[in-house]
């Protein structure tokens, strides 16, 4: 048991991130005691990165009004997020510096005619141009550039402080891109390679814990802009080249996964700042699902890295939880049905239900308070990105749900799984959800679990959702 720090790096990064609070905010387990997401992105207003911080922050919210046990009644909120204390939460701070055009940040201007002409030769004038603002647009040779102050910032020595014995590393990054494909092998080398001079606390825990990465291909393109500096037909040839430098360049890595799509939708053209907020894909999800895989298997002691890839049951367009494979299935298929319903619910019946016994206690003290509207955000945020994984923009779609209200065919909202009669009960769809929630067997198990009326609502919730799943779905 040990805390996973996760570096996610460029917007893929965030993307991943954001998938991976959806499944721990289901219930999807892990045996970390606490993961730590750690955002490095120099696009300071990326809308990718922005939305998976508030996800983060909502998550935590709700977390702590839960007092959660080891007795299996609840697995939703059980991960925490740890929080380094950078300004912006989750957020590894880059230094205004950054804020900048690469030229200036290079100080290009002092250079003598001679050291001019060198530079020239590594850094085309688009390059020297470029506005860093909004991340590193597609050139890695800038990124690593800027990216290589990591290890002696006061960011990394805070990160190292809070490190301990056991604890791992996982760092997540695309291959395509700028700020991931360069990231990635720096921050690797950094944290292997700690120079003595710099008396980071706990270097040596660092330097000997587990380390995996996320490598991520492409899986989308992006439409065509005359304008634009960033072009999807070049991603397959930065990955090559990519994947070339890494075969020989990424020592002390542990275990490195890989996934990518060679179906490839498009994205709409956004070269950062507020408007970069890509469509959800399924190659993010299953991406989160390495994260978790890592922390629940150990591959220390192996004697060279170990490489995985994520496959599925069957290679469909439109993919259903049956399309995964056993594993994948029995891990998300009954956590990810559970929140949905309860965001159908919270979304489509709760204000038809405050006559419910159950409702009668908080119906004056939580609903329409202030956690109860982060709990409705959230679970909008939740269903939006299941809706997101079903655009038709991507050639591959996660569709597992029915997530248009269906009052009379409630619990049909797994594509493909069926349901069961629940004996000697006459409710049925919204009712058959409420008779569940006004057993005394949730009122009991969200008194030992909520800290406060908040988290007891939040509590009655999930454990009535899990009990009328595991009655009526068939699993």
């Amino acid at each position: 048991m040990s805390k996973v720090y996760v570096f996610a790096i460029g917007g893929t990064g965030s993307r991943i991130l954001k998938s991976l609070t959806m499944l721990l905010a289901a219930g999807v387990k892990t045996s970390a005691t606490e993961i730590v997401p750690i955002i490095i992105d120099p696009d300071a207003g990326c809308g990718d990165k922005t939305d998976t911080v508030l996800l983060m922050d909502y998550y935590t919210q709700l977390r702590n009004t839960l007092s959660l046990h080891n007795d299996g009644k609840i697995s939703a909120f059980s991960t925490p997020l740890g929080n380094l204390g950078f300004p912006t939460p989750y957020v590894m701070p880059m230094g205004n510096n950054t804020n900048t055009g690469f030229g200036n940040y290079m100080n290009f201007g002092m250079l003598d005619s001679g050291n001019m002409a060198m530079a020239n030769m590594l850094f085309s004038s688009s390059n020297q141009a470029a506005d860093m603002t909004i991340g590193f647009t597609g050139n890695p040779n800038i990124g690593s550039v800027v990216l290589n102050q990591f290890a002696t910032s006061q960011q990394f020595a805070t990160f190292a402080a809070s490190f301990a014995p056991g604890d791992k590393i996982f760092i997540v990054s695309s291959i395509f891109g700028g700020t991931g494909a360069s990231g990635f092998p720096l921050l690797l080398k950094n944290l292997r390679n700690i120079s003595p001079n710099l008396q980071i606390p706990n270097a040596a825990n660092i330097q000997n814990a587990e380390i995996g990465a996320l490598t991520v291909l492409p899986y989308f393109n992006i439409t065509p802009s005359d304008t634009g500096v960033i072009d999807s037909d070049t991603f397959v040839s930065k990955t090559k080249a990519a994947l070339s430098y890494y075969e020989k360049n990424l020592d002390g890595l542990n275990v490195l996964y890989y996934i990518g799509d060679d179906l490839r939708g498009q994205q709409e053209y956004n070269e950062g700042g507020a408007n970069q907020r890509n469509e959800a894909h399924f190659i993010e999800l299953a991406g989160a699902l390495a994260i978790l895989d890592f922390a629940n298997n150990s591959v220390a002691g192996a004697p060279q890295t170990v490489y995985k890839e994520f496959g599925i049951e069957n290679d469909d367009t439109d993919l259903t939880l049956k399309s995964l494979g056993q594993m994948t299935y029995r891990q998300v298929a009954a956590p990810l049905t559970e929140f949905t319903l309860l965001g159908k619910y919270l979304a489509e019946h709760l204000y038809s239900s405050l006559s419910q016994e159950w409702l009668r206690q908080y119906k004056d003290s939580v609903v329409g308070g202030q956690l109860y509207n982060v709990l409705s955000q959230f679970t909008m945020m939740f269903l939006n990105w299941e809706r997101s994984l079903e655009n038709p923009k991507n050639m591959r779609k996660f569709t597992p749900f029915v997530l248009d209200p269906r009052p009379d065919k409630v619990f049909e909202l797994a594509k493909g799984i069926g349901t069961s009669k629940v004996m000697f009960v006459a409710a049925s769809n919204w009712d058959l959800y409420d008779h569940f929630l006004n057993k005394g067997e949730c009122a009991k198990v969200a008194n030992q679990h909520g800290k406060s009326e908040d988290g007891k609502f939040l509590a009655h919730l999930l454990y009535g959702t899990k009990k009328v799943v595991s009655e009526k779905i068939r699993f």
